[in-house]
């Protein structure tokens, strides 16, 4: 092929749109890319938030069981009174019952699992994001002649982002392996060039 050829294939504008679809589809997997990475630091914090939960339920649980024990030993001493009282005939003062640590502590719980419905909500809208993105670059790139192999992967992926529903959380392992594929993506499109 003669110089001239090589530098008209290069100019054409076939050529031209074919590298602004590479242009567009490397922007929108470094998107995923993006959204994964941020996908995966709210999963660590709510893996740090369940664990502070736990660590608190269980400090409630305990201290629940010392509010039972400390409600018996109530009971005993009330009982101790009324019948000193019986015997001297004097009244003996007592307080207004107030909120138990217990009622306080399963508000507190209650407030807790609705934090982290709340974030599971977020995290459930990234995952439909994510697969509308890799949707979208799968069409560009099954137009632009990729390797079906690729497509169907992207498809793929697509299909079990969309599995994923409002309230649940994207599994550490697809992120890993969501990850890997992009990468693998991203090669096959460096062999078009």
């Amino acid at each position: 092929m003669s110089e001239d050829n090589k530098n008209s294939d290069i100019n054409s504008p076939t050529s031209k749109v074919r590298g602004e679809e590479d242009t567009y589809v490397r922007a929108k997997l470094t998107e995923i890319n993006g959204a994964i990475e941020r996908l995966t630091q709210m999963l660590n914090r709510m893996i740090e938030i369940i664990s502070t939960i736990t660590e608190v339920q269980e400090n409630t649980s305990e201290l629940t069981l010392a509010v039972n024990a400390n409600t018996e030993r109530l009971d005993e001493m009330m009982q101790v009174i009324k019948t000193i009282e019986s015997k001297t005939g004097a009244p003996v003062a007592s307080t207004a019952p107030t909120a138990s640590l217990a009622d306080r502590g399963a508000v507190s719980t209650l407030q807790s699992v609705l934090d982290t419905l709340e974030t599971q909500v977020r995290e459930g809208v990234i995952a439909s994001d994510l697969a509308q993105k890799i949707s979208e670059s799968a069409g560009i790139l099954e137009g632009g002649g990729v390797a079906s192999s690729v497509i169907v992967k992207m498809q793929r992926w697509t299909r079990i982002l969309r599995t994923y529903g409002r309230v649940d959380t994207i599994s550490p392992a697809d992120l890993s392996k969501l990850r890997g594929d992009i990468k693998n993506w991203n090669k096959e499109i460096s062999k078009m060039r």
